[in-house]
């Protein structure tokens, strides 16, 4: 029987991706019988599970669209005006129009309440602690309270899906293989391959069914996008950069650059690599309107006469092996990077590695993908069905049972800073300071956690007591730095500051001589804690991290 860590009786996920965003959810019952029990969103009238990452607000900003919605309304383009408004209140907009339309979906099979359903919002690894943190407020602001609320890495819920689900290897082709569920002792790496991201993971399966994590996630802004970009200087070249730049900004062609890019996302899939046998063959994009006017310019005309385009009824014909130029920057960047990762003593007998998410359906991508493993005889490749579904689906399983993941690497060494005395041998004079009498070093980098170090969710705890500042007693805090070095710095001037544990003591009758404070690493989000001590006892104070 599968383990259940919450009370609510629905999980639902939400993903949003840079090109499509969609949600799934499970009910507790079933996924105590059948954990792949997952139901993903279905929108009226389209086929696709997921809907264009794209929301519309009108003029007053008072309504707003999301998705497939502002296909089936009449709205004029001027309500993208709307993306003038604070980041923050967009993907509030977005995440409660995602919230909304699976409380109508769940409705129609029980009668559920809001306080009954748990969140989880799916977030790249590489994000930022403040991003992730922009992503809790966001939630709330959509109507989710922080208790019943979650993250989820991208990864990570890929890697969980991928445990439970029978896949197939394609380490020899023409000749793949059924196996079993991730066995004990598997260790696999996770390509996430989204649209503006690429997060990489990499674990091995524990004796209890846990993931333990192998390496901290690493990655980049090397996805999918990067293709688009490719593609847009291509047709820079046939209509003009100034053309092109004016369908990107003009609110009057946004349903043709709309077009566009859903016909570039869905060629991207269909053109193949150089050693493929069709890596000759002709690629028909349809022209939107815009474009299409754009073409009985002087620029598409000559570009025409050399030969190497064509225009028949409105579709543009190019060679496959002209469009995988834009597939250079993107998977020049991806198979550096896994070369980089597979030499690592951590992956060495590495299993598997897994392809999921949109932009891993591309076979360009994943003919880069297996030439890199051509040199690992004994790694398989595996790229799950619906691999874009699986990090969502994953997200699902994580909300149900947390500790499905029993470490983590640490991704940065965080730390705070302390001072000691002044020691000529030791310490620099820039950071020589005198107070109370005596020469102190200020700055040093006191380090809790480690880049790299193994951290236990919710157990890996960094403790500092100090002496609070009686100037101060009401509004008490302490800086928190980072530092992406292997090796951590000496000082903090040499870290990237990212934010303040802050905490109070308000009874001005209790004798305050130390505070502790708890912080807790290896979650998807730091936690923090602050206890008083005085003559008189202890006392528990509300502390939390104030995140630049």
């Amino acid at each position: 029987m599968s383990e259940t860590r919450i009370n609510e009786i629905i999980v639902a996920a939400i993903d949003f991706g840079t090109t499509f965003s969609g949600y799934a959810y499970s009910y507790r019952e079933e996924y105590l019988r059948d954990p792949l029990q997952i139901y993903s969103n279905r929108w009226d009238g389209q086929i696709l599970p997921q809907a264009p990452t794209v929301l519309l607000f009108n003029s007053e900003k008072t309504e707003s669209y999301f998705g497939f919605e502002k296909l089936t309304r009449k709205m004029t383009i001027k309500d993208a005006q709307g993306r003038n408004m604070p980041a923050v209140e967009v993907f509030a907009a977005a995440i409660r129009h995602l919230k909304n339309h699976f409380m109508e979906q769940a409705k129609l099979r029980v009668n559920i309440q809001e306080n009954e359903v748990r969140w989880v919002i799916t977030v790249p690894a590489i994000w930022s602690d403040d991003a992730k943190e922009f992503m809790v407020v966001a939630a709330e602001m959509a109507g989710i309270k922080e208790d019943k609320l979650s993250l989820a890495y991208e990864p990570e819920a890929a890697a969980i899906y991928c445990k439970h689900m029978r896949l197939a290897k394609l380490r020899e082709p023409g000749k793949d293989a059924t196996i079993q569920p991730f066995p004990t002792g598997l260790k696999f790496l996770v390509l996430d391959l989204g649209g503006g991201t690429v997060d990489i993971s990499a674990h091995q399966v524990q004796d209890d069914g846990s993931l333990k994590a192998l390496r901290e996630p690493s990655g980049g802004k090397w996805g999918g996008t990067l293709v688009d970009d490719g593609f847009l200087e291509i047709f820079e070249g046939l209509f003009g950069a100034d053309f092109m730049t004016g369908l990107k900004s003009d609110i009057e062609q946004a349903e043709s650059k709309r077009e566009l890019d859903a016909e570039i996302e869905m060629k991207k899939r269909t053109i193949v690599g150089k050693s493929n046998a069709k890596a000759n063959n002709v690629i028909s994009i349809k022209l939107p309107f815009a474009l299409l006017e754009g073409t009985k310019s002087a620029q598409f005309e000559s570009a025409l006469e050399s030969g190497i385009y064509e225009l028949i009824q409105g579709k543009l014909l190019i060679d496959n092996s002209i469009l995988l130029s834009a597939f250079e920057n993107s998977v020049s960047k991806i198979v550096e990077h896994l070369n980089f990762l597979l030499g690592k003593t951590e992956l060495e007998r590495l299993d598997a590695v897994v392809m999921v998410g949109g932009f891993s359906d591309s076979k360009v991508v994943q003919e880069a993908i297996k030439d890199v493993l051509e040199n690992y005889p004994n790694v398989d490749l595996i790229i799950p069905e619906n691999s874009a579904s699986a990090i969502v689906h994953g997200a699902v399983l994580y909300g149900f049972n947390p500790s499905v993941i029993s470490t983590r690497k640490s991704k940065y060494s965080y730390g705070i800073s302390t001072s000691a005395p002044f020691v000529e041998e030791l310490h620099p004079l820039s950071h020589r300071v005198q107070r109370d009498g005596s020469n102190q070093c200020e700055d040093i980098f006191k380090v809790f956690v480690k880049k790299g170090e193994e951290v236990i969710p919710g157990q890996t705890t960094a403790t500092h007591e100090f002496n609070p500042s009686p100037l101060t007693r009401e509004n008490q805090t302490i800086e928190v730095y980072k530092s992406e070095e292997d090796e951590p710095p000496k000082f903090v001037t040499e870290c990237q500051k990212v934010g303040l544990v802050c905490f109070t003591v308000p009874d001005s009758d209790f004798d305050v001589t130390t505070v502790r404070v708890d912080m807790k690493f290896g979650g998807t989000q730091m936690t923090v804690s602050a206890v008083v001590n005085g003559p008189n006892g202890s006392k528990s104070v509300e502390a939390f991290f104030d995140w630049l």
